[in-house]
């Protein structure tokens, strides 16, 4: 399996399903979960009943859920600035620093991970500019 194929079927329903629980124990409604979310209630509801998002994962990737959902619930993040919070919890579960040659470095959405990427790029180019 590919890494991020990893990633999109294993990691990131599991930390969705995460979120969407801590963020429910904060008393965030399921419209909003889902907007932060950037699903629908139907899917949060699977989160929560367990029908999506079943792996387990590290508990430090754990307490980073119930870190972003307790700032969310409290109006510290928006739902537009959760996927910078997801992907710091999936780079956690996945036990990855985000390091030149990973392959997550390309689509974590974080500048740096943009500007890691575009010099591994560089150097698979040989050092060449495109």
């Amino acid at each position: 399996m590919l890494p991020c194929s990893e990633v999109h079927w294993k990691i990131l329903p599991s930390v969705c399903r995460q979120l969407a629980l801590c963020m429910e124990r904060e008393g965030v409604g399921r419209a909003r979960i889902a907007s932060a979310l950037g699903t629908s209630e139907a899917a949060v509801s699977q989160y929560i009943s367990g029908k999506r998002g079943a792996g387990k994962l590290p508990a430090r990737a754990e307490r980073g859920c119930a870190a972003l959902a307790k700032r969310f619930a409290a109006g510290k993040v928006k739902a537009d600035e959760m996927d910078v919070g997801i992907s710091m919890i999936v780079v956690i579960a996945k036990g990855s620093t985000l390091g030149r040659r990973d392959p997550c470095a390309i689509c974590m959405g974080a500048e740096k991970g943009m500007r890691m990427a575009a010099k591994g790029k560089k150097a698979a180019d040989g050092g060449k500019e495109r």
